[in-house]
């Protein structure tokens, strides 16, 4: 095993958990103000992701901190059930992850369609551009999907003109300053500025450029004490334990949060052959964190994929790397809290907008209408849900569309009808149960009464006791016939072992 303390690989962490703390800085912030929370709520959860999560995780170069996924359905719960129960919401998270872990559940969150998860992330992505392009031009986001579409133009007109240098222009500039410092960053060749986040340089020129022409915008605000903004969760909220709004809250956060945090892991596995997740291990450290980040008033944890990509590609070694991340965001806002307060809020929501433009994967959409039709379809019906309903009722009208999409194709009856001028041969193929009967016998009784038939059933996967029962009358019933009926009882016997076939059939 691994010396965790050897030189060379403690050279790399350190040097790897210096990049995944300019990275985790401004997205922790960016989300606690794109959830209407204070900065504080980010920037501990942070902290928790890296100290605490990272020294229990099942994944050693996993790192963990606040999702831009989950903007949405905090928003949610704030607006209808208030700050005090999120944060009760999230420590009973943990506990459920804890458990979940426990009981050695934690693959079962892997058992969701890839579609349903790009749907996902995909109008999570348009839901947050959205949103943080009008808080990029410093202006207020509607509460709906069409709100903020038919809001867009006025917005976007105001910031544009007549150009009289009022507060709009000057946060449409500092968003467009950042989102272009992003891209011309990420596309220099020389691999060595690539080292140097390009949010982080972003998020620099943006607050000194602000700083330089007095912009008269919104600034990120915190004091000069940052744990002056702790709130610990009152006791009394334990008497909510038993509410059904928010037990059905707690567990779709668990779902959701549990299932992107093994998908990273299942990608961070592909991408670094040191990795091996401990699924159930996961959960629990997962389970952990949320339960103390709720506890503090901190944001809901998660494996986020942007850090854990860029803690790989940084060379760490194991999960000290992590684990210093998020010691030096500690220190950081212990230490240095005012430096904070020069970072304009457009160029957080700028940083935002670029992440929801990068969670809509048009290649991932491609590659799914190229492989099925109908995963595509799963994927635009997860899409639009989300955006015209909310989060959870848009899963969970996707999960429907892909079950009803499973349910169609199980209930498709296979069968093929070959002819020539001596012999018809039927051939059975997948699954056929008694839902599927009806079917069965309109293609058995219009079956040709002047040749040879042959029943075929190779590539049968099952098939259930009424329709080997109608096979079995229907061959019976050839029997006066001039021609041959022969049914491959042999391959039909092996998808349905348990029935009693001396009694039922001879051979």
């Amino acid at each position: 095993m691994m010396n965790l303390f050897n030189a060379v690989t403690l050279k790399k962490d350190f040097f790897a958990s210096i990049i995944v703390f300019l990275i985790a800085m401004p997205l922790a912030i960016g989300i606690s103000i794109a959830c209407g929370l204070p900065v504080y709520s980010g920037l501990i959860a942070a902290v928790i992701g890296g100290v605490v999560v990272g020294a229990f995780s099942g994944n050693s170069l996993q790192v963990s901190g606040p999702a831009a996924g989950l903007i949405l359905i905090i928003v949610d719960i704030i607006a209808n059930q208030g700050i005090d129960k999120l944060f009760f919401i999230i420590f009973v998270v943990g506990l459920m992850q804890i458990a979940f872990g426990l009981f050695s559940l934690g693959k079962w969150f892997r058992a969701i369609s890839p579609a349903i998860i790009q749907g996902m992330l995909a109008g999570i992505g348009i839901s947050i551009f959205l949103s943080q392009f009008h808080i990029m031009l410093d202006s207020k986001p509607q509460n709906s999907f069409i709100a903020n579409i038919m809001d867009l133009f006025t917005v976007i007109y105001n910031s544009v003109l007549p150009f009289d240098g009022s507060q709009h222009h000057h946060a449409a500039f500092i968003g467009i300053l950042t989102i272009g410092i992003i891209i011309l960053w990420n596309n220099i060749p020389n691999k060595k500025f690539k080292l140097i986040p390009a949010a982080l340089v972003a998020v620099v020129a943006a607050s000194i450029m602000a700083a330089y022409w007095h912009f008269d915008i919104h600034y990120i605000s915190l004091g000069h004490n940052f744990w002056s903004d702790v709130k610990f969760m009152s006791l009394t909220n334990l008497k909510y334990i038993f509410d059904a709004k928010i037990l059905l809250s707690a567990l779709i956060i668990t779902f959701i949060a549990s299932a992107e945090t093994l998908l990273t892991s299942n990608a961070i596995d592909k991408m670094c052959e040191r990795s091996k997740t401990d699924y159930n291990k996961e959960i629990i450290a997962q389970g952990i964190g949320n339960s103390l980040s709720g506890f503090v008033g901190g944001l809901p944890l998660t494996g986020v994929i942007v850090r854990s990509a860029a803690n790989i590609n940084a060379d760490a070694q194991t999960r000290l790397s992590t684990i210093l991340h998020g010691f030096w965001i500690l220190l950081f806002v212990t230490f240095f809290p005012q430096l904070l307060n020069c970072i304009p809020q457009a160029a957080l929501a700028a940083i935002l907008v670029y992440t929801g433009f990068k969670l809509v994967d048009i290649t991932a959409a491609k590659n799914l209408y190229q492989l099925s039709k109908g995963e595509f379809i799963i994927y635009m019906i997860t899409l639009v849900a989300i955006l015209f309903t909310n989060l959870f009722e848009g899963i969970l009208i996707g999960f429907g569309a892909a079950l009803a999409k499973s349910v169609f194709k199980m209930l498709k009856v296979n069968i093929y009808v070959e002819e020539d001028s001596e012999k018809t041969i039927v051939k059975l193929s997948g699954n056929i149960i008694f839902l599927q009967l009806p079917q069965l016998i309109d293609v058995f009784e219009n079956l040709p009464s002047d040749k040879d038939i042959y029943v075929c059933a190779e590539r049968l996967h099952f098939i259930d006791h009424a329709c080997v029962d109608f096979i079995k009358d229907w061959q019976d019933a050839q029997g006066t016939k001039d021609y041959n009926v022969e049914v491959d009882w042999a391959k039909i016997r092996r998808t349905y072992p348990n029935f009693k076939w001396r009694k039922f059939h001879k051979d």
